[in-house]
């Protein structure tokens, strides 16, 4: 609303501009009535826009009073739910609390159960994992892997799922089994062949021996089979029919024991492991079974012609040392001089003797030589061992085990060379012995019965 003074102000402005608006005339039209009416009408109009706008502010301020009620009435029963659902919050958190508890209380059994569940389920993942029972039966992978990653107590089909896995390894440990399967073969080449299984432990194609690779779950035929007697029971098991039994070199290890088998060094390795000292050593053998063999047979030979003369004393025969010794007193038979006789018949007899002889020195010496070639191989060997530790200390015991393979082998071989020559030469000095034994027994027979014969031809 405007105040009056801000009329009186406005009616001077209107009344200057009248009298600026015609300056020099004379006011006829205008007067100070129609001027004060019209003032008088702005000021009603603007006292009832005034009155209009003050009746729009009360309307206004009862709305917002109302507003404020509203809203002040939202807030209580805001309040109130507040209170009311803090309430409720603090019921459910004891009820919460009395819950949790009775279920601690109720399972605690079960938590132990599932912890239990747990830890056999991932002993046993490990353990099929490991087991070529899988190559028959690859679905229970995926099984046991479920069953190990469960994350809530165990539910008693997972308990049974659990349960039947352990009972079919335990049943395919007792079994043995055939069945088609793929075997990657030392070259890389992978063939579909029939496989025989025993139990949880080997598995053979054929008369080869397979190993069981869990990283690729396939199997694979070892580089190097072991000796002759497993792989024929291996041969023979595979080719036996179902109900047979039949004997089977096992390894109980699942290939561990198999594994150190198979590196067992072969004679042939044995022999390269004594190298040059090893060589000479099996030739000097050689040398010396030659000789032993080519006495031995002439021995056999000259104990078969002397028994044969021994059954036909009356006809001598050349051919053997009783019958030349037989030949040479019946050549000298008419001396009567018994020591010039006797010395005619020893002359035979060694010579003979002599002659059968022949070789068993070089066994003698071929018997020593062969230890003390073995002594030279350890002592070389060991040198070459030495050599290795002062160049590459003892950390790496690979780099001293071709020293100390030399100077072991070297030993045995000399042994195993000299003993059996050793022996030899004894038996074949032994058989000499008889032999000459027989021939000295003969030729004193016959220089003793000259003897009787010249002393009743005397005494005659």
């Amino acid at each position: 609303m405007k105040s009056p003074i801000k009329h009186v102000v406005t009616l001077a402005v209107c009344f200057t501009a009248l009298v600026v608006a015609v300056p020099g005339q004379s006011v006829a039209q205008t007067t100070i009535d129609e001027l004060y009416q019209r003032v008088q009408q702005d000021v009603e109009s603007e006292a009832t826009h005034n009155d209009e706008r003050l009746q729009r502010f009360l309307q206004r301020a009862e709305e917002r009073e109302a507003m404020l009620e509203n809203v002040q009435s939202k807030v209580a029963s805001a309040e109130a739910q507040r209170e009311e659902l803090q309430q409720r919050f603090d019921d459910n958190e004891s009820t919460l609390a009395e819950l949790e508890e009775q279920l601690n209380q109720r399972s605690g059994n079960l938590g132990e159960l599932f912890g239990v569940f747990r830890q056999v389920a991932g002993d046993l993942e490990g353990t099929l994992f490991d087991s070529m029972v899988n190559l028959e039966h690859p679905e229970r992978g995926s099984t046991i892997e479920s069953l190990a990653e469960v994350e809530d107590v165990p539910t008693i089909r997972q308990m049974r799922e659990l349960w039947s896995l352990m009972l079919q390894e335990i049943s395919e440990s007792g079994k043995v089994s055939r069945f088609e399967a793929e075997v990657t073969r030392p070259s890389g080449q992978s063939d579909t062949v029939p496989v025989t299984r025993v139990g949880t432990f080997n598995a053979v194609a054929g008369d080869k021996y397979l190993e069981f690779s869990p990283e690729s779950q396939a199997l694979v035929e070892l580089s190097r089979q072991p000796g002759g007697q497993a792989r024929d029971s291996a041969s023979e098991l595979s080719n036996t029919s179902d109900g047979s039994q039949v004997g089977f070199s096992m390894d109980p290890s699942r290939g561990a024991l198999l594994g150190l088998l198979v590196q067992v060094p072969t004679l042939m390795e044995r022999i390269q492991q004594g190298r040059i000292v090893g060589y000479i050593i099996l030739a000097l053998g050689v040398i010396g079974l030659l000789v032993v063999v080519d006495r031995a047979a002439r021995l056999t030979r000259t104990s078969r012609r002397i028994k044969q003369q021994l059954n036909d004393m009356e006809h001598a025969r050349e051919d053997n040392p009783l019958g030349r010794m037989m030949l040479a007193y019946y050549e000298n038979k008419h001396l009567d001089d018994l020591e010039v006789l006797s010395k005619k018949l020893d002359e035979v007899t060694f010579s003979d003797m002599a002659e059968l002889r022949k070789g068993l020195p070089t066994v003698k010496v071929l018997a020593a030589i062969a230890p003390l070639m073995g002594l030279l191989g350890t002592v070389t060997g060991m040198i070459s061992t030495f050599q290795a530790i002062t160049l590459f200390g003892t950390g790496d015991p690979k780099l001293m085990a071709g020293g100390i393979s030399q100077a072991l082998i070297t030993t045995v071989l000399g042994l195993i060379v000299a003993i059996p020559l050793l022996l030899s030469s004894s038996f074949l000095s032994s058989r000499i012995q008889q032999l000459g034994k027989i021939i000295g027994e003969q030729s004193y027979g016959m220089v003793a019965r000259k003897a009787v014969n010249i002393a009743e031809s005397r005494n005659s």
